[in-house]
């Protein structure tokens, strides 16, 4: 059984990614604002929080990020989701 059947997540495409998404997001205290979610963006000097608005969820580039992260740490990682980009990266994504 794959990684992706056995979360019983879609393999492909950005669906598997938003209930990985959701699934962190729901049942755990709230860290971030309502409406947003928190990555951490790992590569570089030093690792840096962002909180993003859902709304990049629909965002072709930051969709590649969430497809890297699935494909570098799966879909157990615990904790906040981390992104393997610099913080620069996912500032320039972002602006």
């Amino acid at each position: 059984m794959g990684k992706a059947e056995k979360f019983g997540v879609l393999k492909k495409g950005s669906i598997g990614m938003l209930r990985f998404i959701a699934g962190k997001l729901q049942g755990r205290p709230s860290l971030s604002r309502e409406g947003h979610f928190v990555v951490i963006a790992t590569e570089g000097k030093e690792p840096k929080r962002f909180v993003i608005k859902l709304d990049y969820l629909n965002n072709p580039e930051f969709l590649k990020l969430l497809k890297q992260a699935e494909e570098e740490y799966g879909f157990s990682q615990e904790g906040v989701l981390e992104l393997p980009c610099p913080p620069d990266e996912l500032q320039r994504i972002l602006s």
